[in-house]
């Protein structure tokens, strides 16, 4: 089997001696490696190889370089073959150049400048094992059509009605599909990867469940250093409408989050508030939409172990053993742990009436502890006997006796328990997500 090509495209040298010097130790044994300066020079070396009938599985492409845009050659690329994966590594990239590749060139993945050498190793070795799982399922696809369209051949005049019925199932499913494949394809452009996230976290769990398949919450995290920052957010809406202002929400956190200012947690949220408004064009005039996003941001030293949390709406909790100091703050009446409340400002991350700047709060955490962060989903949800709310308090109990349970174990008895609210009667009203981290 011969060699695919990764193409690779920087109007930067000395950024693409780098990309380039990158993928060659982990991939140069499997593929061929081939660089561009310009967006043209790309397009015609793509086109060279498909002359020649090369693999070509994945392109990496700067969005911001003379003449012809990323997104405007990504787009192009998918005209040419749709197969090929794209992604978009760029530390300049806007909400409307990640649209565009992600609706009209099916982007697979949205990086950072300057990017983490293991988190694009691993979205690579990612999107090169999707590309081929692919395209085994659509040779597969293509054999399973030869032979119904063989058995078709042989039975139509006998089986006309169940041929009709078995096209309208096809159509059905290829709609369902698509829809399906499209909230994916979003979801995952915006969103950090398993890999990535184990690379970043240790004990962990995420639950996360979309109300309509594309949700409005979004999770966030990145390693810096040794500080390690997570954001949980809840949009405003839900489906599509909501996973667009994820994507704003991501982008913009990409931008904002770098080692300059990862002493104030709360200066971030100002930050992302501003990006938010003047993207928005929010002006606070009366009748004005005033979409946004509700978040719990924290950042955590991983050599000191210290917290900073600022939230927009969104609170913050800390578990502990009860054997634990905890002076300077309340404790619930519980003998195995002791719940922290770490409380957000009372204003959202949009345009609002009486806008202050985000507080940062700093807490020294302990080996052991237990972080949650959440959206208000969960709370939020109609079930049970009476049709009412879980609510907060109920949340807290049941962080409060599972913390002590592996972080698998705590995300399947949170799943199970929300599953047995809903029970027959009631529908998921709203996204759920909620981040636990232990402290190893």
């Amino acid at each position: 089997m011969e060699k695919g090509t990764i193409i690779c495209v920087d109007d930067e040298s000395i950024v693409l001696t780098g990309l380039k010097s990158q993928l060659k130790r982990y991939f140069e044994n499997e593929y061929n490696i081939e660089t561009a300066e310009s967006a043209e020079e790309a397009l015609e070396i793509f086109e060279d190889l498909l002359e020649d009938s090369e693999e070509i599985p994945l392109i990496i492409s700067d969005q911001i370089m003379p003449g012809m845009k990323g997104d405007e050659l990504l787009v192009k690329i998918h005209q040419l073959r749709k197969n090929t994966l794209k992604i978009l590594l760029t530390g300049q990239a806007d909400a409307r150049a990640v649209g565009n590749s992600v609706n009209n060139a099916n982007l697979y993945r949205y990086i950072a400048k300057p990017w983490d050498e293991a988190d694009l190793t691993l979205t690579v070795k990612e999107a090169l094992r999707s590309y081929f799982q692919d395209k085994k399922l659509e040779q597969q696809n293509a054999e399973l059509l030869e032979l119904n369209q063989s058995l078709e051949q042989k039975v139509r005049e006998r089986t006309l009605e169940l041929l009709h019925k078995n096209e309208l199932l096809e159509e059905q499913k290829r709609n369902i599909t698509d829809s399906i494949r499209y909230a994916q394809r979003i979801q995952r452009a915006i969103m950090p990867s398993d890999e990535v996230i184990h690379e970043i976290l240790n004990e962990h769990f995420i639950l996360f469940r979309p109300r309509d398949i594309v949700s409005g919450d979004f999770y966030w995290m990145r390693q810096i250093k040794n500080f390690i920052c997570v954001a949980a957010a809840d949009c405003t809406g839900h489906g599509v409408p909501g996973a667009f202002m994820s994507m704003l929400g991501t982008s913009f956190l990409n931008e904002i989050v770098t080692a300059k200012n990862l002493d104030n947690s709360g200066e971030i949220l100002n930050r992302l508030r501003l990006k938010v408004k003047k993207s928005l064009r929010q002006t606070g005039a009366e009748g004005e939409q005033k979409d946004g996003m509700d978040i719990a941001f924290y950042v955590i030293d991983t050599e000191t172990l210290e917290l900073q949390f600022s939230g927009a709406y969104n609170p913050l909790y800390i578990i502990r053993s009860s054997n634990e100091d905890l002076s300077g703050f309340q404790k619930p009446d519980r003998s195995e742990t002791e719940l922290i409340h770490l409380k957000a400002d009372r204003q959202p991350i949009a345009v609002h009436i009486r806008e202050t700047n985000f507080t940062t709060q700093r807490f020294q955490l302990q080996k052991g502890d237990c972080i949650y962060s959440f959206s208000d989903g969960y709370a939020d949800q109609f079930g049970g006997e009476d049709g009412g709310k879980f609510m907060s308090r109920n949340l807290k109990n049941l962080l409060q006796s599972i913390a002590d349970r592996p972080m698998k174990e705590q995300r399947e008895i949170l799943n199970q328990t929300f599953e047995n609210w809903l029970g027959t009667h009631h529908e998921q009203i709203d996204d759920v997500l909620i981040i636990g981290v232990r402290i190893l």
